[in-house]
């Protein structure tokens, strides 16, 4: 469990993990009685309520720090064991759903990644002897700043904590106006690609498919058209060969980010147009499937959650 920071964030231990060591600020716990399952504390530990209750008993201002001495006071509910046991088998099956579903979006996330290769080779070695290309002859980093909020209230408001990393799916944000935001932000559309600029070891890479904002901590990109497709650029963008560039500029200790300059320094290999094409007609055709396993992930998702509240509220 970690104490500091993201407090009350709980993990399960495996066996094929072992033997593992601990920070100071990641709490080890084990069970003292046989009066309930390891399983069964772990949802418990693992639930929204949980969680809440250990961040306002935290203290800290720029970083939370939970107490093992409130820990320890803490209260578990202890359901009979033939009650645990089926809420656990309950749990478990919902959850393994939500496991089986996420392994299908990476398996067609590395089908993507495998086409890439195949059709464009090793992008370090240039393998296929492609002709090399800089990143402002083929992308525009679009500098379209905006302050106004009236007119922008109902778009979406895209922060880098929105956009998954290495996936590049947006979730969980809101409109403008929802957000309350008081700061100049960059102006989008379905055209764009959405680079976050902050931590970028992260490899946060978005395709939005709306007209939006998004955080002055990211670029909006804008790929050149006929040089450049959009699709085959963010996955380019994605890729090790592109992540490895950009990090050999990000060991500022504080908050690691990259500049403009550096972005438009990157080279890469600039296959023909048609081929960029036909890779992008191949993912918008897997994308299909994985909008469908995504949707079955939500569903599943809300169903756990759904009775996670119902047990443990």
């Amino acid at each position: 469990m970690s104490l500091t920071g993201n407090v009350g964030r709980v993990a399960f231990l495996e066996k094929q993990f072992l033997p593992a060591a601990l920070n100071q600020r990641v709490a080890c716990l084990r069970l003292k009685t046989k009066l309930i399952s390891k399983r069964f504390l772990f949802y418990i530990l693992n639930s929204d309520f949980f969680e809440n209750q250990c961040i306002q008993s935290s203290k800290g201002v720029a970083q939370k720090n939970m107490s093992t001495e409130w820990l320890k006071e803490y209260e578990i509910p202890l359901f009979p064991l033939d009650e645990q046991k089926k809420i656990t088998t309950i749990l478990d099956n919902v959850y393994g759903i939500i496991a089986s579903r996420r392994q299908e979006l990476k398996a067609l996330d590395d089908l993507i990644k495998a086409r890439f290769v195949e059709m464009f080779g090793d992008f370090k070695a240039n393998t296929k002897g492609w002709p090399l290309a800089g990143f402002d002859e083929i992308a525009i980093i679009d500098g379209n700043m905006t302050t106004d909020y009236e007119r922008y209230a109902d778009y979406p408001h895209i922060g880098i904590d929105s956009i998954e990393k290495d996936t590049g799916i947006l979730k969980g944000y809101r409109t403008v106006a929802e957000d309350g935001v008081i700061s100049g932000k960059y102006v989008f559309t379905p055209a764009h690609i959405i680079y976050s600029k902050i931590r970028p070891n992260l490899n946060k890479v978005a395709l939005p498919d709306f007209d939006g904002l998004c955080s002055a901590d990211a670029y909006p990109i804008l790929p050149i058209s006929g040089k450049c497709n959009r699709i085959f650029l963010a996955y380019n963008m994605r890729s090790t060969f592109f992540l490895d560039y950009i990090l050999q500029f990000c060991n500022r200790t504080n908050l690691p980010k990259v500049n403009r300059k550096e972005v438009a320094g990157f080279r890469t290999p600039l296959p023909p147009i048609q081929l960029q094409d036909e890779f992008a007609a191949f993912v918008s055709q897997v994308d299909k499937s994985k909008f469908a396993v995504q949707k079955a992930l939500e569903k599943a998702q809300l169903l756990f959650d759904s009775l996670m509240q119902q047990y443990f509220r």
